[in-house]
């Protein structure tokens, strides 16, 4: 699983990568969750008073338990680049910010459940429809580019990101980083084809949400099984653009220079304490439940 199947985690990376507010960002994170609901469901006032109360729980959550462990990640790979031990101890660190990501996508599930349970006949048949709209244009994204012009693209993007933790990149780093973009495989396509095959079999077993525990048996198996459905190309070329990312960034800290690795330790204590506010401005205690909207005990329908 990549870090993609997190909004929360996928929101964090773009901000820091930007170089946008993070505290902005995250403080807001629950009207951003509710505009992009919104572009797949219209909720009713019920359905909605249950999302916003277990979105509420959910961030609680985030914010008392996880943010200290990302203020921790930040501080070993600080740490690391001090001590140039940076190349044993990044890979690590990724496998428990991807680990962690997965952990939000547990936590959200009930909510998740609970709520596409509840979808009525007429919300449920306009989400085909605005599944496909949103499919068509994620494929818009690559769409026409030609291969050359699709690895132009990913370097300077990979450059952009580079660039907020090191600063200006020397000739040879931009060299090397030119270079290596010829390893680039176009995926935006096997992606999106993917992500048409899985939802395919998710508007399946809504159809048969009324069945409440074979639906929920159907969506979790479907979250734990996703790359079934990736299809044996966009396998190969996600894994190879994976290791790809992955070399170039340990190949940039291998060449950095003092400055840059002074930029970057700088960039991640800056980062660290923003998220160490944000968890110390948490509530004095978790927000209420929202209740439940069809999985209930008899006792809560009296």
């Amino acid at each position: 699983m990549t870090i993609r199947h997190s909004a929360l985690g996928l929101i964090l990376v773009g901000v820091v990568l930007s170089g946008c507010s993070i505290k902005a960002a995250y403080n807001n994170f629950d009207r951003f969750a509710k505009w992009q609901v919104s572009d797949y469901v219209d909720f009713d006032e019920r359905q909605e008073a249950y999302f916003d109360a277990e979105l509420a729980r959910l961030l609680y959550w985030h914010r008392t338990t996880e943010l200290p462990r990302y203020v921790q990640w930040l501080e070993t790979v600080a740490k690391a680049t001090t001590e140039e031990r940076t190349e044993e101890t990044l890979p690590e660190v990724v496998k428990e910010v991807i680990a962690a990501a997965e952990l939000v996508e547990t936590r959200a599930m009930p909510m998740t459940i609970e709520l596409m349970l509840s979808l009525s006949d007429g919300q449920l048949a306009l989400l085909p429809d605005k599944l496909a709209r949103d499919n068509e244009e994620f494929m818009e994204e690559e769409a026409g580019l030609s291969e050359a012009e699709a690895r132009e693209a990913w370097f300077e993007s990979m450059e952009g990101a580079s660039k907020r933790f090191l600063g200006r990149l020397s000739a040879q780093q931009r060299q090397y980083l030119q270079t290596q973009s010829l390893r680039y495989q176009p995926e935006q396509r096997l992606w999106v084809e993917y992500r048409a095959r899985w939802q395919a079999e998710l508007l399946k077993a809504l159809a048969n949400r009324r069945d409440v525990q074979s639906f929920v048996q159907s969506y979790e198996r479907l979250v734990a099984d996703r790359e079934l459905y990736y299809g044996t190309e966009f396998a190969s070329v996600s894994k190879s653009n994976e290791d790809l990312r992955r070399d170039v960034t340990l190949g940039l800290l291998r060449t950095a220079d003092d400055k840059q690795r002074e930029r970057l330790i700088e960039t991640m204590q800056d980062i660290a304490e923003d998220l160490r506010e944000l968890a110390a401005e948490a509530a004095p205690s978790a927000p209420p439940s929202g209740g439940c909207l069809v999985r209930c005990p008899e006792a809560a329908l009296l």
